[in-house]
């Protein structure tokens, strides 16, 4: 629960104690010139302050700058020394210690420099997300904006000063209280950081508005939370159809094959080293000239095959009905069409990584409505970010489709070279889709998710069904429901 300050004084000498209580080499004017941005776009971002080392620690932790191993903490106040000792062994060393760091700073890095003070604050908020931490401390935004505008020597020398005089003690204890409590939620949470973080970072440049970011934040959560679920490693199903030829993102700069042979005919590059036993110092023509030109150098050549991989193209097709899903079900963290867009990236990585074998190809079509009109425009740019990195490699686009017979039929004229899998996902009412005709070719299945818990209908191809509960077991929450229906997807894509 939040506390408050009991006056201005005291509200700024728990900031300026709490700065100079970061975690930096030598405390200087200039070493907290990068702290203050921080701070400031952290007001903006959480209505309850931490302690503010922390946001000075992480920023420079994921900037890569070491952290210094003292604490200036006065031996006068035994209790803010202790809570700061259990801070840096609790919080500080296992920041430093989670798996997601680098990834994490890497997505930073490549903010531009403006935005970097922002994402510094969105990794506090979530941190503190993580942690379960509700000790903030209110402050006024006008007062804390105020302080931080003093020129840096200013806020050390008052930070100092607080540490030391006997009139500041409501602010340190403040201060204790908000280490301990960091130190103490520390010991019960399971991660810090997480992909959710260096996913958002990375998209954090594209997203418009606080709101999109959430949905972000909620949709990758979501994938996360059904990844879990799956096995490592599914087996794949036989495929009758052939192989395909196909293109590799850097054939042109690497030959498929290694050296095969020895040939008259060559570049350079490839000439065999034993044939520069014929060059001579003389300033006339030696042998390796006259080889050269009557085409007698050896040279390797290689192997210059075709890699040949399976075709597969994979479409999930969101219908307009998918609007009716906006809403929260009991016993589920995350909206109904949160959990659809977190399920199709759970398919998207998990296929990814389980048919390297093959050339895969994702399409998110979005349908439009009966009026031409695209009620899915927010699912439609969320899930843009979303599938980003595949956009970028090439793998996968987001369409969309002026209705459901066109993304059929051309799902049909891909089954000649490719084996082509449809999953419309709609919240419209149960058997809505079972009339639909499509090539017996496509594999064609509806994700329902008209009711709290989705399942799959099979109306093309073959599909795995998943084994339900057994008679005199309970029935399936709706979250059960959703990681089985993930798992029957991944059995029945492979």
């Amino acid at each position: 629960m939040s506390a408050e300050l009991r006056g201005p004084q005291d509200a700024e000498r728990w900031l300026c104690a709490g700065l100079c209580l970061a975690r930096q080499e030598g405390p200087s004017p200039e070493s907290l010139t990068a702290s203050v941005p921080w701070l400031l776009a952290t007001l903006s971002e959480l209505p309850d302050l931490p302690p503010p080392a922390l946001v000075a620690d992480l920023g420079r932790l994921v900037a890569g700058v070491p952290l210094s191993p003292t604490l200036p903490v006065p031996d006068t106040l035994p209790r803010l020394r202790a809570a700061v000792r259990a801070y840096d062994d609790h919080v500080l060393a296992r920041l430093a210690a989670e798996p997601h760091l680098d990834a994490v700073s890497s997505a930073l890095a490549r903010l531009p420099e403006p935005l970097r003070p922002r994402g510094v604050a969105f990794l506090a908020a979530r941190v503190l997300t993580r942690l379960g931490f509700s000790a903030g401390t209110a402050l006024s935004p006008a007062l804390a904006r105020r302080v931080l505008e003093r020129p840096p020597g200013e806020l050390l020398h008052a930070g100092y000063t607080a540490l030391r005089e006997p009139g500041a003690g409501a602010a340190l204890e403040r201060l204790a209280e908000g280490y301990e409590a960091l130190a103490s939620a520390a010991r019960r949470a399971q991660a810090l950081l997480g992909d959710t973080e260096a996913f958002t970072l990375e998209n954090l440049e594209h997203l418009q508005g606080k709101a999109q970011r959430l949905a972000l934040e909620q949709a990758v959560e979501a994938a996360e939370a059904l990844s879990r679920t799956l096995p490592p490693k599914l087996r794949a199903r036989p495929v009758s159809s052939g192989p395909t030829p196909t293109t590799l993102e850097d054939e042109a700069a690497f030959p498929q094959g290694g050296f095969a042979s020895v040939s008259n005919v060559g570049s350079l590059e490839n000439l065999v080293t034993s044939e520069l036993v014929y060059m001579e110092d003389e300033p006339t023509l030696d042998l390796f000239d006259v080889r050269y030109v009557e085409g007698e150098l050896l040279y390797y050549t290689r192997d210059e095959s075709v890699a040949v991989r399976r075709r597969r193209v994979i479409t999930f097709a969101l219908l307009p009905g998918l609007v009716d899903a906006r809403v929260k079900d009991a016993g589920v963290r995350w909206q109904r069409a949160v959990v659809a867009l977190g399920q199709v990236l759970c398919l998207v990585r998990r296929l990814s990584t389980w048919l390297t074998a093959e050339d895969l190809r994702f399409r998110v079509v979005f349908v439009q409505d009966d009026k031409g009109q695209s009620p899915l425009e927010a699912e439609r740019g969320l899930c843009e970010l979303l599938l980003r990195e595949w956009r970028e490699r090439g793998t996968a686009e987001v369409l969309t489709a002026p209705d459901l017979a066109t993304l059929l039929s051309e799902a049909s004229a891909s089954t000649k070279r490719s084996r082509v899998d449809v999953l419309l996902v709609d919240a419209a009412r149960q058997g809505s889709h079972d009339t639909l005709e499509a090539d017996a070719r496509v594999g064609l299945q509806v994700v329902d998710l008209s009711g709290p818990s989705p399942h799959v209908r099979v109306l093309g191809g073959k599909a795995v069904a998943r084994e339900g509960p057994t008679e005199g077991t309970p029935p399936e929450s709706p979250w059960e429901a959703w990681t089985g229906t993930t798992l029957e997807l991944a059995r029945s894509l492979l």
